[in-house]
Order: C-alpha cells, then sequence, then structure tokens
C-alpha cells in the first residue's frame, strides 16, 4: 500500500503550470515537523522535512489558490521519477502525488468569515 499523509505549512507559494494539453498542475512544497529526544543530551528538538507534491487537474488548480505560510493536509501517494537534464545527466525526483489537499480551518474562517458585517437589526436564522 503505497499512502501518504502530511501535514504542514506551504514553504512557498504553488506554481500552477499546463501541460501541453491543458492539463493544470500545481507543484508546491510542505513543510512538516516532528519532535525527537537528542539521546544525548535528552533535549526534544524538533526536525522538519521539505517535501516536495504535485497536485493534478482540477485540485491543482485549487492549490494554486493556497498561500505561502498556509497550514495543509496533504494525502497522496509516494512516486518517483527520472529525467534528463539539459546535459544529459539522469536526474530523479521523489513526490508526494497528492489526490487531497485541504486548507487549515483556521485560515478558511479568517478569510470567508467576518462576523462584524453583520448588524445588530439583521435576521439571522439562528
Amino acid at each position: 500500500m503505497n499512502n501518504v499523509e502530511l501535514m504542514g505549512n506551504l514553504v512557498r507559494d504553488p506554481e500552477v503550470t499546463y501541460t501541453r494539453k491543458g492539463t493544470p498542475a500545481a507543484r508546491f512544497t510542505i513543510a512538516a515537523s516532528h519532535d525527537y529526544v537528542d539521546k544525548s543530551t535528552g533535549e526534544v528538538k524538533e526536525m522538519t522535512a521539505f517535501i516536495n507534491c504535485v497536485a493534478w487537474n482540477k485540485l491543482g488548480e485549487s492549490v494554486g489558490n493556497l498561500r505561502k505560510g498556509n497550514k495543509c493536509l496533504v494525502h497522496g501517494r509516494l512516486q518517483t521519477r527520472s529525467y534528463e537534464d539539459k546535459d544529459g545527466i539522469k536526474r530523479y525526483v521523489t513526490e508526494v502525488v497528492a489526490d487531497f489537499v485541504g486548507s487549515s480551518l483556521a485560515n478558511q474562517a479568517a478569510e470567508e468569515s467576518n462576523f462584524e458585517s453583520f448588524s445588530d437589526d439583521e435576521d439571522i436564522p439562528f
């Protein structure tokens, strides 16, 4: 089974490109951290991994709306591919191919809700 789940912050704004046939692809990097105990000092330390991800089609277009620093959850599969660079050297890329990307509810709430815009005499159905 090849499943990957990551939670972290976007390192930079996603880069959305299109294939020759017009298929959107968003490339983005997630900074995901975890804590560990240093065996020599007993201190709790944090280690951060920077994981490259790609999202295709409508998901790729949606990911393009996220911004650097947004917290998000990525679910997908790990993929390794190779290509030859312009000097003829074979290069390998390992990335997560996302099939779900969800941004933080806190980010969405801040962007979508503005309770100060309601007037006192406005009818609210709850």
